[in-house]
């Protein structure tokens, strides 16, 4: 008996203090308290194992076919998808994979299955697209082919289905092709509380490809819209793929989702210059015309062929651009005259090539828009030497024959071939150098041309130089632009004054005509004055 007194009194010592606090147990908020720390610590969705732990049970894994006990079970299913320091994945291992999932389907206890699956699950969410290797990627689609196919049977087994399962039975379409779609009409309309809800209750981590899945969704439910709508939502879908809405976007995913734009972009019926878009495309995934290989390979169509159409629009509008930026920018008229620019700007289509040889002046001139036509012109850019230091000159190919167009006034046109280039300049033309190297005036100028030409009218026979250079350039390079060339001055204005049009058909053997009726008493006498005569039914024709 006093050994049993003694026990008694020992018991009564050590559990005292714990069953004073009896009363407590009833307290609801105390018990919801503890109950939420052991579901979370026990129950949640994320997973934070030691990966060192990880990586020593994948190893142990690989060597022997089997898992190292339960916890070994566990912890290479975590890790199933992290490569090891020479690259090697269990995902790629076809075999070694399909044993352990064989052994994670046929564990007999439910929550040691579920545990194994939620460690499958994390892998899945880790998983690198951006750098996986095609029998890696394969290997995660059998990873979600088995996590959608047992999601059904784990909840049919649980007695207690944890809080997670019934966020992903809800988000299903995580293990599916095109993940992301589903919220992707949400996302484009500002509205990411779908998204969020899976991302926070499935415990999905922020570097996840789910958020990089979620920006493509957007993208393609903005590609998806109508022309005009699609146009409308372009500024914001421009902000996420350039990584500016609060989104961070790598510059893999920049690339894709910049080429969905262009491409879609080029597929509107109406395709006006978007400048935002020309920057995007030309800075992320680069000038066309200079990296075409890469280009090609970023921006598709449907079919996953080279988007000539896209490619071509880009090309285009940089042209354009440069060509702006040279006779705005470089050129002694400024902006003040714009008849050479609205002269070339005609050829843009024609063009295949352009360089910029710059003088000392724009070579440091400083502001954004000397910066900007810097940075658009990489790869084309020489340094123009033995001139003054205003002067600048623009290069253009078009077929066999090369244009020069120089920024100082008094500079002629200077016409050609190709093969007859002074063999130097057409080196560094064609050296694809990103560092720029020296060309003299004179090299430019050389006398080997096909012609030269001024910039200067014939008032008396009613010819512009614009004429005069389509007379003589557009038969070498085999192309005539849609536009007409330039009337003289005079003419012009008043052509457009009075929005009629015209037509030199005097190098084929024709008539200067001006398609107007003589209803018009003071313009019916100024083109008498021009010389002009008036011909019922055609108009005003000049020979």
């Amino acid at each position: 008996m006093q050994d049993l007194d003694s026990l008694r009194t020992r018991l009564v010592s050590a559990f005292s203090p714990g069953l004073r606090l009896r009363d407590s147990w009833s307290e609801p908020e105390e018990m919801t308290r503890i109950v939420s720390q052991i579901r979370e610590r026990h129950d949640g969705p994320g997973m934070d194992p030691d990966m060192r732990t990880v990586a020593g049970a994948v190893a142990f894994f690989r060597r022997h076919g089997r898992p190292e006990g339960w916890r070994g079970l566990k912890h290479t299913c975590f890790g199933a998808g992290s490569p090891d320091e020479n690259g090697w994945c269990l995902l790629s291992d076809g075999p070694l994979r399909g044993i352990l999932l064989a052994l994670v389907q046929g564990e007999a206890e439910p929550r040691r299955r579920t545990k194994c699956f939620q460690s499958l699950l994390a892998c899945y969410w880790s998983f690198s697209l951006a750098t996986a290797d095609p029998i890696g990627l394969a290997g995660w689609k059998a990873l979600r082919a088995w996590l959608a196919s047992m999601l059904p049977e784990l909840e049919r087994g649980n007695e207690r289905v944890p809080g997670w399962m019934p966020v992903l039975s809800a988000h299903s379409n995580l293990l599916g092709e095109n993940p992301c779609d589903r919220y992707g009409s949400s996302l484009l309309a500002g509205d990411a509380s779908e998204l969020r809800q899976a991302l926070t209750g499935l415990g999905i981590p922020s570097d996840s490809w789910v958020l990089d899945e979620a920006v493509v969704s957007r993208m393609r439910a903005g590609v998806a819209l109508g022309h005009d709508r699609f146009k409308e939502a372009l500024p914001g879908l421009l902000l996420v793929a350039m990584g500016q809405a609060g989104v961070p976007v790598s510059m893999a995913l920049r690339t894709r989702c910049v080429a969905m734009l262009v491409s879609r972009y080029a597929r509107c019926a109406d395709r006006p210059e978007n400048n935002a878009l020309r920057e995007a495309a030309v800075s992320v995934i680069g000038n066309p015309w200079l990296r075409r290989t890469s280009w090609d390979a970023s921006v598709v169509d449907a079919r996953g062929n080279p988007d000539g159409g896209a490619r071509e629009m880009i090309n285009g509008w940089l042209k354009r651009r440069l060509i702006t930026d040279f006779f705005e920018l470089l050129s002694a008229e400024g902006r003040g005259d714009t008849r050479r620019l609205e002269y070339w700007l005609r050829f843009e289509p024609f063009i295949e090539d352009m360089w910029f040889a710059l003088g000392s002046d724009a070579r440091w001139r400083q502001g954004e828009n000397f910066d900007d036509f810097r940075n658009r012109s990489k790869g084309r850019l020489l340094n123009l030497e033995q001139t003054t230091a205003e002067n600048n000159a623009f290069v253009m190919r078009m077929g066999e024959h090369v244009a020069m167009e120089f920024g100082a006034t008094g500079n002629a046109l200077y016409v050609f071939r190709w093969e007859a280039l002074d063999p130097a300049v057409k080196l560094k033309l064609t050296s694809g150098r990103e560092r720029t190297v020296d060309v003299t005036i004179h090299q430019l100028k050389s006398p080997n041309n096909v012609f030269t030409k001024r910039h200067v009218d014939s008032p008396v026979a009613l010819e512009s130089w614009e004429q005069k250079f389509d007379a003589a350039f557009c038969p070498l390079i085999g192309h005539r632009p849609t536009v007409r060339p330039a009337f003289v001055p005079i003419l012009e204005t008043l052509l457009k004054e009075h929005a009629f049009d015209g037509e030199d058909k005097r190098p084929q053997g024709g008539a200067l005509w001006i398609y107007a009726d003589n209803l018009h008493a003071a313009f019916s006498l100024r083109m008498r004055r021009f010389g002009f005569s008036y011909r019922a039914g055609n108009g005003w024709y000049r020979e």
